[in-house]
């Protein structure tokens, strides 16, 4: 397979931005990017749930919800900033304090997809036009289930949007730690150790697209890992499925190929993205948060990567780890170069209402 993809400008010196930080200090440094609902921000929600709920009409989703439904005046001054902090600073934020324990799902979801529009748009996260996913284990991993449904641990990847978001409704009985990454200093650290292998991420790189919206017409296209566009340095990153299920020998996990399958990476793709994988490894460089119920992480997918450890559940309910995750797009966020662009789900104008049947 062949693509006509052209690489857009090369970044070659460092770039000093909010974006480039160490897990470290962030440890350190919790109020830079920790921030706690108030009792007035919680009441503001559950008024709007209190408005919103209808026990007669369990039909209407919530991307059906009219956006006019969802103002939230006085937590929409702190959305404002806190969709600024993602975009043009670290790119990683905790809120904490959503009300979860004894409150129905139904009413969570509401409320967290309230918040959540107040700093970005919803946006379909796969083929299915799903808006909210329940990230829980469900079964053994096979190739039919997503990584998400399974409790094996995920490494350092970017999920195809602006902003993926995380509620954590309960945890696990042990493991499942979240880790997150400045993409930026991973380019960084590249630039000072291999600057040979920097080209290489702007080169296409061919991304298996059959679970998406488009994946039976187009089930692969190429497209860059790197956009350098307006100052801003842009960071995207597909792990091998492929690889890592062969070397820990979990094959059965694996979409069977066919004559379409495109070219593995070149060695210099390969080799530039082990190096940041190895560097996000080294001590000090990752952020680990472990999520605890009521805690909802926002993180910019252009500027951070997330990973998560694998984990066990227990045998009792509140030992079982579930989430929430919401896809989100910046309706004045960031240029991207068309190289990097493809394939990233952008939603520019609310959900239109389904009509009732």
């Amino acid at each position: 397979m062949e693509s006509e993809l052209q690489a857009g400008a090369v970044l070659r010196t460092p770039l000093d931005s909010p974006a480039a930080w160490r897990g470290a200090r962030m440890a350190s440094r919790p109020g830079d990017w920790q921030v706690r609902l108030d009792d007035q921000d919680i009441a503001e929600l559950a008024a709007l749930a209190d408005r919103l709920a209808d026990p007669s009409d369990n039909s209407r989703p919530l991307h059906g919800i009219p956006a006019d439904e969802l103002r939230l005046p006085r937590l929409a001054a702190k959305a404002a900033a806190w969709r600024a902090h993602l975009e043009d600073g670290p790119g990683v934020l905790l809120v904490r304090g959503m009300p979860v324990a004894g409150v129905p799902q139904d009413r969570v979801a509401l409320m967290y997809w309230a918040l959540s529009s107040a700093i970005g748009l919803p946006t379909p996260q796969d083929k299915r036009e799903l808006y909210l996913a329940h990230v829980r284990e469900d079964g053994a991993p096979r190739p039919d289930r997503f990584a998400y449904q399974t409790n094996v641990e995920l490494p350092f990847h970017t999920d195809w949007c602006d902003i993926v978001s995380l509620l954590c409704v309960t945890t696990s009985r042990a493991g499942g730690a979240s880790r997150v990454a400045s993409s930026v200093t991973l380019y960084n650290e590249l630039l000072g150790r291999r600057p040979d292998l920097v080209e290489a991420l702007y080169e296409p790189f061919w991304m298996n697209n059959r679970d998406e919206k488009d994946g039976d017409r187009v089930p692969y296209y190429a497209a860059s890992h790197v956009s350098w566009l307006d100052g801003k340095l842009s960071f995207r990153r597909r792990p091998s499925w492929r690889r890592r299920a062969a070397a820990s020998g979990r094959r059965d996990y694996l979409q069977q190929t066919d004559g379409n399958t495109p070219p593995e990476p070149s060695e210099a793709q390969l080799a530039a993205l082990e190096l940041m994988d190895t560097i996000a490894a080294e001590p000090g460089v990752a952020l680990s948060m472990d999520l605890a119920p009521g805690d909802i992480q926002y993180v910019n997918n252009h500027t951070v990567l997330h990973a998560r450890d694998g984990f066990e559940n227990g045998t009792t309910p509140d030992q079982q780890r579930h989430l929430m995750r919401m896809w989100l797009t910046v309706p004045d966020g960031r240029r991207l170069t068309a190289a990097y662009a493809r394939g990233i789900a952008r939603r520019l104008e609310p959900p239109r209402q389904p009509a009732h049947v």
